[in-house]
């Protein structure tokens, strides 16, 4: 299993480009915490994520899950994680945003693709049969009260005027352990970008 996972790494590291993000490898050590460390060729390389000028939102996501997926250990990568909405660093820590919000959807499809085992808490108890459509999520209605839920992923945005730093960690519930970390600096350009439309990648 240790193998396969490796091999999907180098993978990763030799070829993945999804909307303009490029994952290049190189054979000296890193102090880069997005760093990633895997095998090719039998050398150790680090696999450091490019950030290029005017990538969509979803492709910070896919760095996030990249990051998420190689600083957790491979044994809880079988174990469900509960994504939640990434709020505003403030003095409350329960500020949503359209920003935060969709990172956090963005991860549900970064982080499968990835291998990791993801938890729709949002998921009703019984499909809603309306005249205007069928409808399994709730925020509200018809939600599960005893959810068993032992990893949860969370986050938090600090920004500034260059951009918005994003801090995204899995935290085991019931002993409260950090057991994955994650950052991306997004530019004000990006973040600025109207509601639920991400800005076209540069020629």
């Amino acid at each position: 299993m240790k193998k396969s996972f490796i091999f999907l790494l180098m993978l990763l590291s030799a070829g993945c480009q999804h909307g303009g993000a490029n994952y290049v490898a190189a054979t000296q050590a890193s102090d880069d915490p997005a760093g990633a460390i895997g095998m090719q060729g039998g050398n150790f390389v680090v696999v450091t994520p490019t950030y290029t000028p005017g990538k969509p939102l979803s492709d910070y996501a896919a760095d996030l899950a990249l990051q998420l997926a190689m600083s957790l250990p491979y044994q809880l990568h079988s174990r469900a994680i509960a994504i939640t909405s990434l709020v505003e660093f403030d003095a409350t820590l329960d500020s949503p945003s359209a920003l935060g919000n969709q990172l956090s959807e963005h991860l549900y499809y970064q982080l499968q693709r990835l291998g990791l085992s993801v938890s729709d808490i949002k998921l009703a108890q019984q499909v809603q049969i309306t005249p205007v459509g069928d409808f399994a999520l709730s925020r509200s209605k018809n939600l599960d009260t005893e959810q068993q839920l032992n990893y949860v992923l969370t986050g938090t945005l600090l920004r500034d005027k260059a951009g918005v730093v994003v801090n995204v960690r899995v935290i085991q519930r019931n002993s409260k352990a950090v057991v994955a970390t994650a950052q991306v600096y997004i530019p004000s350009f990006i973040v600025a970008a109207p509601a639920g439309i991400e800005p076209a990648t540069a020629p």
